[in-house]
């Protein structure tokens, strides 16, 4: 290959992986978008797992508190 062509070789594969580049940001904000607009409707539908199956623990109010648990002291030798 003369130089001229090898030059103009590199340009091409540089505009061509700018391209595939910026065509795979593209996609991935599309399936990011469309992904959040899929779980949007589902909880909008009522679909999605419900907001009242949190664990007890995280159910619990401030007014009700459990004193601390102390550790088992050591027998005495």
């Amino acid at each position: 290959m003369s130089e001229p062509s090898r030059r103009q070789q590199a340009r091409n594969d540089r505009i061509d992986n700018q391209r595939v580049f910026v065509f795979s940001i593209a996609v991935a904000i599309i399936v990011m978008a469309g992904a959040l607009l899929y779980f949007y409707a589902v909880d909008k539908r009522g679909e999605g797992p419900s907001h009242d199956a949190s664990p007890p623990a995280a159910q619990v109010q401030g007014g009700a508190q459990t004193p601390p648990v102390q550790a088992p002291s050591a027998p005495p030798k």
